[in-house]
């Protein structure tokens, strides 16, 4: 992964059955802490992350303690705003206005995706009360099959990225912000050139 320099597990999560939303207070529970609640189930790992890139000449490293989660099934509906339009308002509509809103950790961003294939999700979340470079930190990697849109015997994959991040006030958001979609997308095409390579 371009520009990942250290990446360190340092929990393993090993996912459960569990019967958590057959609980009598779950209906009662806000849609975050369902989806914290659910989440504790999945397997996934906490790992501490270092980045780094050189911004205007500037060498700039960030480091943050990332909880990473698999969700084989896809988020539950309510782990993220699904519709077009959300309390009257359409994606645009709120994405202009809700610039300024605080992130809410287990409310996940919501990468394209077709509703009607079924889809695989890893989120990742830095860890409550985490001292890096950023006040909250989510994404989602989502995966889904792309059935007919390979030559026989293959199979084509379609890959999903979003993430929310919300910066110290000390950090200089309009040299990296550029910077980190530049490096998301090497990412995803990185992703692309290894599956796509003859092993």
């Amino acid at each position: 992964v371009p520009n990942l320099v250290r990446n360190t597990v340092l929990e393993l999560y090993e996912s459960t059955d569990g019967t958590v939303e057959n609980e009598t207070s779950f209906d009662e529970m806000t849609d975050e802490d369902k989806c914290r609640l659910l989440s504790l189930q999945m397997g996934g790992a906490k790992m501490k992350q270092i980045g780094g890139a050189k911004v205007v000449g500037i060498n700039f490293s960030a480091s943050m303690t990332l909880e990473v989660r698999e969700w084989p099934e896809g988020l539950p509906d309510y782990a993220h705003f699904q519709d077009e339009t959300y309390n009257g308002q359409t994606r645009n509509t709120r994405a202009r206005e809700d610039k300024k809103m605080p992130l809410v950790r287990y409310r996940f961003p919501r990468p394209f995706a077709i509703n009607q294939l079924p889809e695989k999700v890893i989120t990742m979340q830095c860890v409550e009360n985490d001292d890096g470079e950023f006040r909250c930190y989510q994404g989602v990697w989502r995966m889904q099959p792309l059935p007919g849109c390979s030559g026989e015997g293959r199979e084509s994959m379609r890959l999903t990225y979003a993430v929310e991040i919300s910066p110290r006030p000390y950090l200089p958001v309009a040299l990296i912000e550029g910077r980190i979609a530049k490096d998301l997308c090497n990412n995803l095409k990185a992703i692309r050139d290894y599956v796509s390579s003859d092993k």
